[in-house]
């Protein structure tokens, strides 16, 4: 082409300096025009489709995506779980949270049940999701991780992205005095108290929030000032974290926490979330209720001191049918159930209790009388309860986990809300017995959760050392409680 146009310059000078003809000659060929050339356009090519991710909900409301990774190496984790939910997401980002959890890998356990943890590779883990989120606000906890591609039982991460344009999200943080648990409760209302449209706060807290309360402090405490000091109708979603070791009722308040990769030691931290959305929580339990109802007659703070004015371990006994010489245990044997409706009951833990001789189990004397029975939270004069066997059966806690995803999903239906994410606080002991009866296998997600959504709905949990949620019913005119043994779950639906 260049040519001919150099050609057609030269024609022009030259007709420039001689005489036109009267007549144009006419050419001895006519000239072909070129011929067009299409420009073939490049297939695309195939996007690798991922597979550790599952989203939902819309960027023009509010839209969520769940992603998790389980490479060794928790840098790389973090930023794969990070990038693969922001880009799943597929609109800007408005808050993150993520779970972590990291075993030692030089670490050889005796049993299965047997862990220890790296909390060098949590942190590198948190760092590298704040890092891969920019300045997206983000929270995590160190815990097991429950997502769509199962329980994720050690060097995981699982991350939820939130977004949108109707989406809010916002962080606080609060430390946990002994002798405190209202002020931090205020501190979180305070600070997220007016996210745009907030509707539930996820909190994340040191298991001190409940196990490391002073005499006369409660973990009520906490929930009932978030709840004061929040909007009405403002939901509670959550739980403790898991401890790095040491006495479970004592656990080290190491960075098992974190708000922008930084690790917060013996703290809440919260996020608050705004947008569109309906909340449809439940709770269930393994555990078998008595056919009889006991009723608290005296209680001194955390301790029942009798039942239907009798001792209430004497009460517990007859009505749980244990042998005389079956003792008491701290543990998942032996819990009991706030009655809070006629076929719901919310489950405490019995974590001390005086025996004959006046001691307690660790077998120092105690000024509560003989038959008492101590727990998380005040148990007051007047409550209804229910004494709870069983526990031991792999098939009921699996059970336990389908009837109450199916709940709420119904629940979801009758109001006309599509569900859109799945958030789950299941208790660690659950999964230990799991482990334990199943020989290794205990991943309720593929066996009950996932069926009992029906659709592809995101799910992002964690085992809970305690669970926080709403009750269905109220007790000491709270909606919310710390909950023990339990599987908590909160379906986010958006009205359709």
């Amino acid at each position: 082409m260049k040519h001919l146009a150099l050609l057609a310059i030269i024609g022009i000078l030259l007709a420039g300096c001689q005489r036109a003809p009267e007549k144009p000659e006419k050419p001895e060929k006519k000239e072909e025009k070129p011929t067009k050339i299409e420009k073939v356009k490049t297939p695309p090519a195939k996007e690798k489709k991922m597979t550790n991710v599952v989203t939902s909900g819309s960027a023009d409301t509010i839209k969520f995506a769940v992603a998790w990774s389980t490479k060794a190496d928790p840098t790389e984790a973090g930023t794969e779980a990070t990038k693969s939910a922001l880009a799943g997401l597929g609109c800007d980002a408005k808050g993150i949270v993520f779970f972590t959890y990291y075993q030692d890998k030089d670490f050889k356990p005796k049993k299965e049940s047997e862990v220890k943890p790296d909390p060098a590779a949590e942190q590198a883990v948190a760092n590298a999701v704040a890092k891969a989120a920019d300045d997206v606000p983000n929270i995590g906890g160190r815990a097991r991780p429950l997502t769509n591609g199962g329980t994720l039982l050690k060097n995981a991460v699982s991350v939820l992205a939130i977004g949108g344009k109707q989406a809010a999200c916002k962080t606080a943080s609060a430390d946990l005095p002994e002798d405190d648990r209202k002020g931090p409760g205020e501190k979180i209302a305070a600070a997220l108290k007016d996210v745009k449209g907030l509707k539930v706060i996820i909190s994340l807290s040191n298991p001190n929030l409940s196990f490391g309360a002073a005499d006369g402090i409660s973990v009520e405490d906490y929930i009932r000032a978030i709840t004061a000091g929040t909007p009405d109708g403002v939901s509670l979603f959550g739980g403790n974290t898991m401890p790095y070791g040491g006495d479970p009722q004592h656990p080290k308040i190491e960075n098992a926490q974190y708000i922008g990769g930084k690790g917060y030691p013996n703290h809440v931290v919260a996020m608050g979330v705004g947008g569109p959305i309906e909340i449809f929580f439940n709770h269930t339990n393994e555990f078998k209720p008595s056919a009889k109802t006991a009723t608290v007659t005296k209680a001194d703070g955390k301790w029942i001191v009798t039942l239907d004015d009798k001792p209430a371990a004497d009460v517990y006994r007859d009505l749980r049918g244990m042998k005389k010489e079956e003792k008491f245990t701290s543990d998942w044997q032996h819990p009991i159930g706030v009655v809070v409706a006629p076929d719901k009951v919310y489950l405490r833990m019995i974590l001390d209790w005086i025996d004959a001789d006046g001691k307690d189990k660790d077998g120092k004397a105690s000024t509560m009388p003989p038959g008492s029975l101590r727990f998380v939270s005040p148990v007051v004069q007047g409550t209804k309860v229910k004494c709870l066997a069983g526990g031991d059966d792999a098939k009921a806690i699996v059970a336990a986990a389908s009837e109450g995803i199916k709940e709420s999903v119904a629940a979801a239906k009758a109001a006309k809300a599509t569900p859109v994410l799945a958030m789950i606080s299941n208790c660690c002991a659950r999964g230990m017995r799991l482990r334990t009866f199943r020989k290794g296998n205990d991943d309720e997600v593929p066996e009950a959760i996932l069926p009992a959504l029906e659709t592809a709905v995101p799910v992002f949990g964690f085992y809970a050392w305690g669970e926080l949620g709403q009750i269905k019913g109220e007790y000491q005119g709270l909606k919310h409680q710390y909950q023990q043994h339990t599987f908590v779950s909160a379906l986010i639906g958006i009205k359709e």
